[in-house]
C-alpha cells in the first residue's frame, strides 16, 4: 500500500511537458487608406459692410494776422522836455567820468586814474547793457518817466534799446577815427577812416529822421516800430525797480521848474512887448500933438 501510493503522488507530481508550438506570424494585411472626400466648403462671401462716409470737417480759413502798426491806442508820446531831460541825464552817466578823466589828463597830471576809469567802464556797461536787457529801459528813461514800445503796445526787444544807446559812443567813436587815421590815408588808414566817416554819417542820419518823423522816431526806432511815450508807474514795483522809478521825482520837480522859467519869461517877454507898445503909442500921440501945434501956429500967423 505504501509503494502504491508513493508510484501515484509521482505520477501526479510530474509536469506535463508542454509542447511548443512555432508561432506562425500572421501577415500583416495593409488596409487600403481610402481618402477622405474632401467637401469644399462653399466660401460664403461676406456682404461687405457699406464704409461709413466721413464727415468733412469744413477747414477753417486762417486770417491773415495783421501786424499793427503806429501809435497804439492808450499811450501819449513824449514831449521834447521829457526827450531833453533823458538825454541830458544819459550823456552825465555815459560820459561824466569819461570827460572829468580827459579833463585832468590833459593837464598833464602825474596821477594813477585806473579805478576811476574802471569805474566809468562799469557806469557805462549798467547803463547801456544791463538796464536795457533787464528793465528795457535806461537810466534817463527812468528819470524822464519815459519808454519805448513797440506797435502792439509790448516792450521791444533789447537789441533795439542797445543799438539806441550805442549811437552816441559810435559817433564819438567814429570821430576818434577820422582824426586819429587822417594822416595816414596813403599808408593804410583808409578803411578806418572810412569806418569813422560811415558811423558819423548814421548819428547824422538818425538826428534828421528824429526832426522829421512824425512820431519823432530815429533811425532804430523805426527798424523796430518803436515809439518813446510817457510811462506811469503801477505802483507795484520793489527793490531795486522801485528805487528807479522814485528817479521819475527828479524829473517831475525838473519840469515843474522848467515850466515856471517857461511862464516867467514869457510874462517877461509880454511886459516889454506891452512897455514897447505903450511907448510907441505915447510917440505917436506927441507926434500928432506937434503936428495940430504947428497947423494952429501957420494958420494963426496967416491971419
Amino acid at each position: 500500500m505504501g509503494l502504491l501510493d508513493k508510484v501515484e503522488n509521482a505520477k501526479e507530481e510530474d509536469p506535463k511537458k508542454a509542447v511548443a508550438k512555432k508561432a506562425t506570424p500572421k501577415k500583416a494585411v495593409a488596409k487600403k487608406a481610402t481618402p477622405k472626400k474632401a467637401v469644399a466648403k462653399k466660401a460664403v462671401a461676406k456682404a461687405a459692410k457699406p464704409a461709413k462716409a466721413k464727415r468733412e470737417k469744413p477747414k477753417r480759413e486762417r486770417e491773415p494776422r495783421i501786424r499793427p502798426s503806429g501809435l497804439p491806442e492808450g499811450y501819449e508820446l513824449a514831449g521834447k522836455m521829457p526827450r531833453y531831460i533823458g538825454w541830458l541825464i544819459n550823456f552825465a552817466w555815459n560820459f561824466g567820468v569819461i570827460i572829468g578823466v580827459g579833463s585832468i589828463m590833459a593837464t598833464g597830471a602825474n596821477s594813477d586814474l585806473t579805478i576811476v576809469v574802471g569805474l566809468g567802464g562799469l557806469m557805462v556797461l549798467f547803463n547801456w547793457l544791463v538796464m536795457p536787457i533787464w528793465t528795457g529801459r535806461n537810466i534817463g528813461e527812468f528819470v524822464s518817466r519815459t519808454k519805448y514800445i513797440n506797435s502792439s503796445g509790448n516792450k521791444p526787444i533789447p537789441v533795439h534799446a542797445i543799438l539806441n544807446n550805442s549811437l552816441g559812443f559810435l559817433s564819438l567813436f567814429g570821430v576818434y577815427l577820422i582824426f586819429s587815421q587822417f594822416q595816414f590815408l596813403s599808408s593804410g588808414g583808409m578803411p578806418l577812416f572810412i569806418t569813422g566817416v560811415v558811423l558819423i554819417i548814421i548819428w547824422v542820419v538818425n538826428f534828421f529822421f528824429k526832426r522829421n518823423s512824425d512820431y519823432a522816431q530815429g533811425l532804430f526806432d523805426l527798424a523796430f516800430s518803436s515809439y518813446l511815450v510817457k510811462h506811469v508807474s503801477m505802483g507795484d514795483e520793489t527793490g531795486w525797480l522801485a528805487r528807479f522809478e522814485a528817479l521819475g521825482d527828479l524829473g517831475d520837480k525838473w519840469q515843474e521848474k522848467q515850466a515856471q522859467r517857461q511862464e516867467k519869461a514869457k510874462a517877461k517877454a509880454k511886459k516889454k512887448a506891452q512897455e514897447a507898445a505903450d511907448k510907441s503909442e505915447s510917440k505917436d500921440n506927441n507926434d500928432e500933438a506937434s503936428v495940430d501945434d504947428e497947423s494952429e501956429s501957420e494958420t494963426s500967423s496967416e491971419d
